[in-house]
């Protein structure tokens, strides 16, 4: 069973990957280089996934023994949210459309997008890294592993949330306040759907 869930979590991985660095067509943008905050959060964020892989526990269960239903229920539970996470991601950049980047950006036409998963939370992306990187960690991860890739994804994904929402509030201003007021960063509340979709305007 360990490798068949090794294999299921290398694919999905794999299919997040394609997903992150596929173009998605093309759009004219400023040749404002990404702030140091960004290109640090991102490298941070890439690093918490080897420690991830790299750090992995003999067994399935972390109590050990031989307890085929725990077996079971981890790697199934590890599976689902890999899953979840690549269709998370898909959404995601299936919202965003031309506007999507690996690294915040501004280009012509620009608007905020709120509808899609971006109603539920303004990082959606991010949200799917960390649910990919829990997958891993529940399937596989020693404690160390679990602590490294933890310290380096939550510190990769606060850099990166406060530099690019910082873009976001000087190129939007009132109306990307009012979106911040309305949609939590990272966790979607639960029992609320999402929000209106703001009014699609040339900005």
């Amino acid at each position: 069973m360990g490798k068949l869930l090794f294999a299921a979590l290398l694919i999905c991985n794999i299919l997040f990957l394609f997903i992150t660095f596929k173009r998605h067509g093309s759009a004219e943008t400023s040749a404002e280089k990404s702030p140091l905050s960004v290109r640090l959060g991102i490298l941070f964020q890439t690093l918490s996934y080897p420690f991830a892989w790299a750090f992995r526990r003999p067994r399935i269960n972390p109590i050990g023994g031989e307890v085929l239903l725990a077996d079971v229920f981890i790697a199934l539970t590890s599976v689902l949210i890999a899953v979840a996470s690549v269709a998370l991601a898909a959404a995601a950049k299936k919202s965003l459309g031309k506007q999507w980047a690996l690294a915040a950006r501004v280009v012509n036409g620009h608007r905020l997008v709120s509808d899609g998963p971006f109603g539920r939370v303004r990082n959606p992306h991010y949200l799917a890294m960390g649910m990919l990187l829990v997958a891993v960690a529940l399937g596989l991860s020693s404690i160390t592993g679990i602590a490294c890739a933890a310290l380096f994804y939550v510190l990769g994904t606060i850099m990166r949330i406060r530099a690019e929402e910082r873009l976001l509030a000087e190129t939007f201003g009132r109306e990307f306040e009012e979106y911040r007021r309305r949609v939590p960063a990272f966790l979607p509340r639960l029992g609320h759907g999402p929000v209106p979709a703001a009014p699609r305007e040339k900005r």
